[in-house]
């Protein structure tokens, strides 16, 4: 019986470090998973960044295309382009590519605040480990590992009783 005390402060040792190790481990696994989100975020913002660069400029070349039928067709119709007509066509044409360009920086604007809320989501699903937590979690094992110590030792004192008595 005499090595159940030894045996008990092992274990408790034991229980602690494995306590340790475990809330070292899930702080690690939260730091990897909050970086992992926010490499994600990057990616997608970045994707809707190229996205609304490639409409602006994609809607800049069609009005482009547009105003140069335009003068085209005034020309053939023999129509001076700096008729009044012609100018109000031309001048619509460049305020539709202007809404186009503004309606892309909204949706553009847009998808990086949906963006910022899906990352947002995602990190609130991620156990991370504070200092309380951690504190408590190691308490409670030393707790556990000291009533083992305490029970090895009652266990020791009614075995050295029966042997005296």
């Amino acid at each position: 019986m005499c090595g159940a005390i030894p045996l008990a402060v092992a274990a408790g040792v034991v229980g602690m470090a494995q306590t340790a190790y475990s809330i070292s481990a899930q702080a690690q696994q939260a730091k990897a998973q909050n970086k992992a989100i926010s490499n994600q975020l990057d990616v997608v913002n970045e994707e809707a960044r190229q996205k609304a660069t490639a409409d602006i400029f994609d809607a800049s070349r069609a009005a482009r295309r547009e105003q140069g039928r335009l003068r085209a067709a005034a020309g053939e119709a023999g129509m001076a382009l700096s008729s009044g007509s012609v100018e109000a066509l031309l001048f619509d044409s460049a305020m539709q590519a202007e809404l186009e360009h503004d309606r892309s920086l909204a949706n553009l604007e847009s998808r990086t605040k949906a963006n910022a809320a899906d990352a947002t989501s995602m990190y609130s699903s991620v156990r991370n480990t504070n200092g309380l937590a951690a504190g408590l979690q190691l308490g409670a094992s030393a707790l556990s590992g000291w009533s083992g110590i305490e029970a090895a030792k009652i266990e020791q004192r009614r075995a050295e009783r029966a042997a005296q008595g």
